[in-house]
């Protein structure tokens, strides 16, 4: 009983692939959307592993309302998807936490180095460190 039905389900469904047209822009809106949200959450002030929260739910709640969306319109309701939304909200996390600078009393910023864009911000977000001079080759 459970297989003949789920051959009409996938017969009267409309084709969804795991590698279709759209499953791409599902990747990349999802990997935006974490990056946008995460970005909107630091630049309030929100604490590192909490953006990073948030930005998961903000692209969490996005995906899902997408695909109820879909299933309005459409009549199909893509785990597959929100799957590729999953993939692309990971490699954003992934790339921003291996991006995210921080500072800690362990890594301490050496007297001599100037704030960027300290007249702008209220603590210096890009930091130039001083470096020795190059030494000429012989």
């Amino acid at each position: 009983m459970i297989i003949p039905l789920a051959f009409a389900l996938q017969i009267a469904a409309p084709p969804d692939d795991w590698f279709g047209a759209d499953k791409l822009k599902h990747f990349f809106v999802a990997a935006f959307t974490q990056s946008v949200s995460y970005s909107a959450l630091q630049a309030a002030h929100v604490e590192h592993r909490q953006a990073m929260t948030g930005a998961f739910a903000v692209t969490a709640v996005v995906s899902v309302a997408k695909e109820f969306h879909d299933r309005r319109t459409t009549g199909l309701f893509s785990v597959r998807d929100l799957v590729w939304d999953a993939a692309g909200a990971g490699l954003a996390a992934v790339l921003m936490e291996h991006s995210v600078r921080r500072t800690s009393r362990d890594d301490p910023v050496p007297a001599n180095a100037e704030s960027v864009l300290s007249p702008l911000a209220p603590g210096p977000i890009l930091r130039l460190v001083a470096t020795p001079a190059f030494a000429p080759r012989r």
